[in-house]
Protein backbone atom coordinates (compact mmCIF):
# COMPACT_ATOMS: atom_id res chain seq x y z
CA UNK A 1 0.00 0.00 0.00
CA UNK A 2 1.36 3.41 -0.98
CA UNK A 3 2.35 5.86 1.77
CA UNK A 4 1.30 9.50 1.56
CA UNK A 5 4.07 12.10 1.77
CA UNK A 6 4.24 15.82 2.58
CA UNK A 7 7.48 17.63 1.72
CA UNK A 8 8.35 20.82 3.61
CA UNK A 9 10.80 22.65 1.34
CA UNK A 10 10.20 20.79 -1.92
CA UNK A 11 11.99 23.37 -4.10
CA UNK A 12 15.29 23.18 -2.16
CA UNK A 13 18.11 20.71 -2.79
CA UNK A 14 16.86 18.11 -0.27
CA UNK A 15 13.28 18.49 -1.49
CA UNK A 16 14.34 17.97 -5.11
CA UNK A 17 16.39 14.91 -4.15
CA UNK A 18 13.43 13.51 -2.21
CA UNK A 19 11.25 13.79 -5.31
CA UNK A 20 13.96 12.06 -7.36
CA UNK A 21 13.95 9.12 -4.95
CA UNK A 22 10.16 8.94 -4.94
CA UNK A 23 10.16 9.06 -8.75
CA UNK A 24 12.13 5.78 -8.73
CA UNK A 25 9.77 4.01 -6.35
CA UNK A 26 6.12 3.05 -6.70
CA UNK A 27 5.20 2.89 -3.02
CA UNK A 28 4.73 6.60 -2.26
CA UNK A 29 2.13 9.26 -3.09
CA UNK A 30 3.25 12.89 -3.05
CA UNK A 31 0.15 14.50 -1.56
CA UNK A 32 1.36 17.93 -0.37
CA UNK A 33 4.24 20.23 -1.30
CA UNK A 34 5.37 23.26 0.69
CA UNK A 35 7.87 25.94 -0.35
CA UNK A 36 8.99 29.41 0.65
CA UNK A 37 8.93 30.80 -2.90
CA UNK A 38 9.78 29.54 -6.44
CA UNK A 39 6.10 29.36 -7.33
CA UNK A 40 6.63 28.09 -10.88
CA UNK A 41 8.84 25.21 -9.77
CA UNK A 42 6.39 24.29 -7.00
CA UNK A 43 3.50 24.09 -9.46
CA UNK A 44 5.65 22.12 -11.90
CA UNK A 45 6.48 19.61 -9.14
CA UNK A 46 2.83 19.35 -8.13
CA UNK A 47 1.74 18.62 -11.68
CA UNK A 48 4.47 16.04 -12.29
CA UNK A 49 3.75 14.10 -9.09
CA UNK A 50 -0.03 14.64 -9.08
CA UNK A 51 0.10 16.35 -5.68
CA UNK A 52 -3.26 17.46 -4.33
CA UNK A 53 -2.10 20.35 -2.15
CA UNK A 54 0.50 23.11 -2.35
CA UNK A 55 1.47 25.91 0.05
CA UNK A 56 3.69 28.97 -0.45
CA UNK A 57 4.86 30.89 2.61
CA UNK A 58 6.37 33.98 0.93
CA UNK A 59 4.24 34.34 -2.20
CA UNK A 60 0.56 34.16 -3.06
CA UNK A 61 -1.32 32.69 -5.98
CA UNK A 62 -3.14 35.04 -8.32
CA UNK A 63 -6.76 34.45 -9.27
CA UNK A 64 -5.59 33.52 -12.78
CA UNK A 65 -3.27 30.86 -11.34
CA UNK A 66 -6.04 29.55 -9.15
CA UNK A 67 -8.29 29.23 -12.19
CA UNK A 68 -5.55 27.52 -14.19
CA UNK A 69 -4.81 24.93 -11.49
CA UNK A 70 -8.30 23.86 -10.45
CA UNK A 71 -6.98 20.37 -9.71
CA UNK A 72 -4.80 21.77 -6.89
CA UNK A 73 -5.77 22.93 -3.43
CA UNK A 74 -3.77 26.15 -3.00
CA UNK A 75 -3.60 26.11 0.77
CA UNK A 76 -3.27 29.17 2.99
CA UNK A 77 -3.06 27.22 6.26
CA UNK A 78 0.10 25.15 6.73
CA UNK A 79 -1.10 23.62 10.00
CA UNK A 80 -4.10 22.15 8.19
CA UNK A 81 -1.78 20.42 5.73
CA UNK A 82 0.33 18.91 8.50
CA UNK A 83 -2.76 17.81 10.46
CA UNK A 84 -4.09 15.92 7.43
CA UNK A 85 -4.78 12.42 8.77
CA UNK A 86 -3.95 10.88 5.39
CA UNK A 87 -0.34 12.10 5.57
CA UNK A 88 1.96 9.41 6.96
CA UNK A 89 5.44 10.80 6.18
CA UNK A 90 6.61 14.40 6.57
CA UNK A 91 9.97 15.31 5.03
CA UNK A 92 11.38 18.36 6.84
CA UNK A 93 13.72 19.91 4.30
CA UNK A 94 13.31 23.59 5.21
CA UNK A 95 16.66 25.16 6.03
CA UNK A 96 17.31 26.89 9.34
CA UNK A 97 15.03 27.16 12.35
CA UNK A 98 11.97 28.48 10.53
CA UNK A 99 10.42 25.04 10.14
CA UNK A 100 10.57 24.09 13.82
CA UNK A 101 6.88 24.88 14.47
CA UNK A 102 5.84 22.64 11.59
CA UNK A 103 8.11 19.85 12.78
CA UNK A 104 6.64 20.05 16.28
CA UNK A 105 3.14 19.98 14.80
CA UNK A 106 3.98 16.88 12.75
CA UNK A 107 5.49 15.19 15.81
CA UNK A 108 2.43 15.92 17.92
CA UNK A 109 0.29 14.45 15.13
CA UNK A 110 2.28 11.21 15.41
CA UNK A 111 3.73 11.26 11.89
CA UNK A 112 6.93 9.68 10.62
CA UNK A 113 9.25 12.69 10.25
CA UNK A 114 12.42 12.76 8.16
CA UNK A 115 14.58 15.65 9.40
CA UNK A 116 17.28 17.01 7.10
CA UNK A 117 18.18 20.28 8.84
CA UNK A 118 20.05 20.49 12.11
CA UNK A 119 18.76 23.68 13.69
CA UNK A 120 15.40 22.45 15.04
CA UNK A 121 17.06 19.60 16.96
CA UNK A 122 19.97 21.81 18.08
CA UNK A 123 17.65 24.47 19.52
CA UNK A 124 14.68 22.38 20.65
CA UNK A 125 15.87 18.77 20.62
CA UNK A 126 14.81 18.07 24.20
CA UNK A 127 11.27 19.29 23.47
CA UNK A 128 10.92 17.55 20.10
CA UNK A 129 12.17 14.17 21.32
CA UNK A 130 10.00 14.37 24.43
CA UNK A 131 6.92 15.10 22.31
CA UNK A 132 7.80 12.21 19.99
CA UNK A 133 7.75 9.82 22.94
CA UNK A 134 4.31 11.05 23.91
CA UNK A 135 2.77 10.86 20.43
CA UNK A 136 4.60 7.82 19.09
CA UNK A 137 6.02 9.85 16.21
CA UNK A 138 9.07 8.38 14.50
CA UNK A 139 11.96 10.79 13.91
CA UNK A 140 14.54 9.69 11.36
CA UNK A 141 17.52 11.94 10.56
CA UNK A 142 18.43 12.09 6.89
CA UNK A 143 21.64 14.09 7.05
CA UNK A 144 24.48 11.68 6.25
CA UNK A 145 26.15 11.36 9.66
CA UNK A 146 23.09 10.93 11.85
CA UNK A 147 21.46 8.69 9.28
CA UNK A 148 24.60 6.52 9.46
CA UNK A 149 24.43 6.37 13.26
CA UNK A 150 20.70 5.59 13.11
CA UNK A 151 21.46 2.61 10.86
CA UNK A 152 24.22 1.34 13.15
CA UNK A 153 22.07 1.69 16.26
CA UNK A 154 18.97 0.04 14.83
CA UNK A 155 19.95 -3.46 16.06
CA UNK A 156 21.79 -2.46 19.26
CA UNK A 157 20.82 -2.01 22.89
CA UNK A 158 21.74 1.34 24.42
CA UNK A 159 23.57 -0.39 27.29
CA UNK A 160 26.00 -1.95 24.78
CA UNK A 161 27.18 1.35 23.27
CA UNK A 162 30.55 2.74 24.32
CA UNK A 163 30.60 5.73 21.95
CA UNK A 164 29.42 7.10 18.63
CA UNK A 165 31.66 8.84 16.11
CA UNK A 166 30.57 11.42 13.56
CA UNK A 167 32.93 11.81 10.64
CA UNK A 168 33.81 15.11 9.02
CA UNK A 169 35.46 15.89 5.70
CA UNK A 170 37.39 18.75 7.29
CA UNK A 171 36.09 21.24 4.74
CA UNK A 172 38.28 23.26 2.36
CA UNK A 173 40.69 24.51 5.04
CA UNK A 174 41.64 21.30 6.84
CA UNK A 175 45.28 21.48 7.95
CA UNK A 176 45.35 25.27 8.13
CA UNK A 177 45.26 27.41 11.26
CA UNK A 178 42.94 30.29 12.05
CA UNK A 179 45.78 32.73 11.45
CA UNK A 180 45.98 31.52 7.84
CA UNK A 181 42.36 32.32 7.12
CA UNK A 182 41.74 35.90 8.14
CA UNK A 183 41.89 37.15 4.55
CA UNK A 184 40.10 34.32 2.74
CA UNK A 185 36.96 35.18 0.77
CA UNK A 186 33.52 33.64 0.98
CA UNK A 187 34.10 32.21 -2.51
CA UNK A 188 37.11 30.26 -1.23
CA UNK A 189 35.17 29.11 1.83
CA UNK A 190 32.39 27.71 -0.37
CA UNK A 191 34.70 25.33 -2.25
CA UNK A 192 33.79 22.12 -0.43
CA UNK A 193 36.01 19.16 -1.42
CA UNK A 194 33.21 16.56 -1.40
CA UNK A 195 29.62 17.73 -0.86
CA UNK A 196 27.38 20.04 -2.87
CA UNK A 197 25.33 22.02 -0.32
CA UNK A 198 23.61 25.33 0.24
CA UNK A 199 25.72 28.42 1.04
CA UNK A 200 25.09 28.37 4.81
CA UNK A 201 26.06 24.69 5.09
CA UNK A 202 29.18 25.26 2.99
CA UNK A 203 30.45 27.95 5.35
CA UNK A 204 29.51 25.85 8.39
CA UNK A 205 31.59 23.05 6.91
CA UNK A 206 34.54 25.39 6.41
CA UNK A 207 34.44 26.51 10.07
CA UNK A 208 33.61 22.97 11.35
CA UNK A 209 30.47 24.51 12.88
CA UNK A 210 28.50 22.01 10.84
CA UNK A 211 29.99 19.25 12.99
CA UNK A 212 29.48 21.25 16.17
CA UNK A 213 25.77 21.45 15.43
CA UNK A 214 25.76 17.72 14.71
CA UNK A 215 27.28 16.94 18.12
CA UNK A 216 24.37 18.73 19.80
CA UNK A 217 21.90 17.09 17.43
CA UNK A 218 23.31 13.63 18.20
CA UNK A 219 22.99 14.23 21.94
CA UNK A 220 19.19 14.60 21.60
CA UNK A 221 18.46 12.29 18.67
CA UNK A 222 20.14 9.32 20.28
CA UNK A 223 19.76 10.28 23.96
CA UNK A 224 23.49 9.86 24.50
CA UNK A 225 25.80 11.70 26.89
CA UNK A 226 28.05 14.29 25.21
CA UNK A 227 31.25 12.60 26.45
CA UNK A 228 30.30 9.56 24.35
CA UNK A 229 30.09 11.60 21.12
CA UNK A 230 33.32 11.77 19.13
CA UNK A 231 34.41 13.35 15.86
CA UNK A 232 36.95 12.12 13.30
CA UNK A 233 38.20 13.99 10.26
CA UNK A 234 37.73 11.69 7.26
CA UNK A 235 38.47 13.61 4.02
CA UNK A 236 37.12 10.93 1.67
CA UNK A 237 33.61 11.03 3.24
CA UNK A 238 32.99 7.31 2.67
CA UNK A 239 32.45 6.27 6.29
CA UNK A 240 29.74 8.54 7.67
CA UNK A 241 29.30 7.25 11.22
CA UNK A 242 30.70 4.67 13.62
CA UNK A 243 29.24 3.05 16.73
CA UNK A 244 31.72 1.50 19.16
CA UNK A 245 30.41 -1.30 21.38
CA UNK A 246 31.52 -2.22 24.88
CA UNK A 247 32.87 -5.56 23.61
CA UNK A 248 35.49 -3.82 21.45
CA UNK A 249 33.67 -4.22 18.15
CA UNK A 250 32.52 -1.31 16.00
CA UNK A 251 29.86 -0.85 13.35
CA UNK A 252 30.37 1.68 10.56
CA UNK A 253 28.02 2.88 7.83
CA UNK A 254 29.67 3.40 4.44
CA UNK A 255 28.35 4.79 1.18
CA UNK A 256 29.17 7.13 -1.65
CA UNK A 257 28.54 10.75 -0.55
CA UNK A 258 25.00 11.15 -1.91
CA UNK A 259 22.05 12.53 0.07
CA UNK A 260 19.60 10.39 -1.91
CA UNK A 261 20.89 7.34 0.00
CA UNK A 262 19.87 8.90 3.33
CA UNK A 263 16.53 10.05 1.94
CA UNK A 264 15.78 6.55 0.64
CA UNK A 265 16.74 5.10 4.03
CA UNK A 266 14.31 7.42 5.81
CA UNK A 267 11.43 6.96 3.37
CA UNK A 268 11.68 3.19 3.35
CA UNK A 269 12.66 2.52 6.97
CA UNK A 270 12.65 -0.18 8.23
CA UNK A 271 12.66 -1.55 4.65
CA UNK A 272 15.19 -0.73 1.93
CA UNK A 273 14.18 1.03 -1.28
CA UNK A 274 15.98 2.16 -4.44
CA UNK A 275 17.87 5.43 -3.97
CA UNK A 276 19.04 5.71 -7.60
CA UNK A 277 22.46 6.66 -6.16
CA UNK A 278 25.83 5.32 -7.25
CA UNK A 279 26.92 2.17 -5.45
CA UNK A 280 30.14 2.25 -3.46
CA UNK A 281 33.13 0.49 -5.04
CA UNK A 282 35.91 0.19 -2.47
CA UNK A 283 38.37 -0.90 -5.18
CA UNK A 284 38.13 2.64 -6.54
CA UNK A 285 39.22 4.11 -3.20
CA UNK A 286 42.96 4.62 -3.04
CA UNK A 287 42.86 5.23 0.71
CA UNK A 288 40.61 5.99 3.65
CA UNK A 289 42.21 8.51 6.03
CA UNK A 290 41.31 9.60 9.55
CA UNK A 291 42.64 12.52 11.59
CA UNK A 292 42.08 13.98 15.03
CA UNK A 293 40.06 17.23 14.82
CA UNK A 294 42.20 18.57 17.68
CA UNK A 295 44.91 19.03 15.05
CA UNK A 296 43.16 22.26 14.07
CA UNK A 297 42.68 25.33 16.25
CA UNK A 298 39.14 26.00 15.04
CA UNK A 299 37.05 26.29 18.24
CA UNK A 300 33.71 25.11 16.81
CA UNK A 301 33.71 21.62 18.33
CA UNK A 302 34.68 23.11 21.69
CA UNK A 303 31.65 25.43 21.39
CA UNK A 304 29.39 22.40 21.00
CA UNK A 305 30.61 20.55 24.09
CA UNK A 306 30.64 23.80 26.03
CA UNK A 307 27.02 24.51 25.07
CA UNK A 308 25.93 21.08 26.30
CA UNK A 309 27.47 21.81 29.71
CA UNK A 310 25.22 24.84 30.09
CA UNK A 311 21.48 25.37 30.29
CA UNK A 312 18.88 25.12 27.52
CA UNK A 313 19.61 28.63 26.23
CA UNK A 314 23.26 28.04 25.28
CA UNK A 315 22.86 25.77 22.20
CA UNK A 316 20.15 28.13 20.91
CA UNK A 317 22.43 31.14 21.42
CA UNK A 318 25.35 29.37 19.75
CA UNK A 319 23.26 28.47 16.72
CA UNK A 320 21.76 31.96 16.40
CA UNK A 321 25.11 33.76 16.66
CA UNK A 322 26.60 31.48 14.03
CA UNK A 323 23.68 32.05 11.66
CA UNK A 324 24.08 35.82 11.85
CA UNK A 325 27.87 35.67 11.50
CA UNK A 326 27.69 33.42 8.45
CA UNK A 327 25.21 35.81 6.85
CA UNK A 328 27.58 38.74 7.48
CA UNK A 329 30.50 36.78 6.04
CA UNK A 330 28.57 35.75 2.93
CA UNK A 331 27.73 39.42 2.39
CA UNK A 332 31.42 40.32 2.69
CA UNK A 333 30.85 42.40 5.83
CA UNK A 334 33.22 40.58 8.20
CA UNK A 335 36.28 38.35 8.08
CA UNK A 336 36.13 34.55 8.32
CA UNK A 337 37.45 34.47 11.89
CA UNK A 338 34.73 36.89 13.01
CA UNK A 339 32.34 33.94 12.85
CA UNK A 340 34.18 32.30 15.77
CA UNK A 341 34.42 35.59 17.66
CA UNK A 342 30.70 36.25 17.32
CA UNK A 343 29.71 32.81 18.62
CA UNK A 344 32.13 33.01 21.54
CA UNK A 345 30.95 36.50 22.53
CA UNK A 346 27.25 35.60 22.38
CA UNK A 347 27.69 32.36 24.31
CA UNK A 348 29.61 34.25 27.00
CA UNK A 349 26.67 36.57 27.58
CA UNK A 350 24.14 33.76 28.00
CA UNK A 351 26.52 31.70 30.13
CA UNK A 352 26.81 34.65 32.52
CA UNK A 353 23.09 34.57 33.33
CA UNK A 354 21.21 32.41 35.87
CA UNK A 355 20.56 28.93 34.48
CA UNK A 356 17.25 28.22 32.74
CA UNK A 357 15.95 24.72 32.09
CA UNK A 358 12.75 23.14 30.76
CA UNK A 359 11.96 26.12 28.55
CA UNK A 360 9.12 25.79 26.05
CA UNK A 361 9.50 26.32 22.32
CA UNK A 362 8.40 29.95 22.44
CA UNK A 363 11.00 30.66 25.15
CA UNK A 364 13.71 29.18 22.97
CA UNK A 365 12.58 31.16 19.94
CA UNK A 366 12.89 34.30 22.08
CA UNK A 367 16.43 33.24 22.99
CA UNK A 368 17.15 32.80 19.28
CA UNK A 369 15.84 36.28 18.57
CA UNK A 370 17.82 37.92 21.37
CA UNK A 371 21.03 36.06 20.50
CA UNK A 372 20.75 37.19 16.89
CA UNK A 373 20.45 40.80 18.04
CA UNK A 374 23.49 40.44 20.30
CA UNK A 375 25.53 38.89 17.49
CA UNK A 376 24.37 41.56 15.04
CA UNK A 377 25.42 44.36 17.41
CA UNK A 378 28.78 42.69 17.96
CA UNK A 379 29.51 42.20 14.26
CA UNK A 380 28.33 45.70 13.34
CA UNK A 381 31.06 47.11 15.60
CA UNK A 382 33.81 44.71 14.53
Amino acid sequence: MKKNVLILGSTGSIGKSTLEVIDNNDNFNVVSLVAKNQKDLLLEQANKFNASNVYLSNESFSSAEQSKHLNLNLFKDLDALIDDKDIEIVVAAISGLIGVDSILKAIQAGKKILIANKEPIVVAGKILMSEAKKSGAEIIPIDSEHCAIHQCLSKLEKKDIKSITLTCSGGPFWGQSRNDLDKISYKEAKKHPVWNMGEKNLIDSATLMNKALEIIEARWLFDINPEKIKVLIHPQSIIHGIVENIDGSSLASMSAPDMKICIAYGLGYPDKIDSSAKFLNLLEQEKLEFFDPKDTDFPSLEFAYRSLEGDDTIPAAMNAANEIAVSYFLNNKVKFNSIFDSVDYTMDIFEGRPSQYDLNLQDLLEVDKEAKKIATDFLSKS
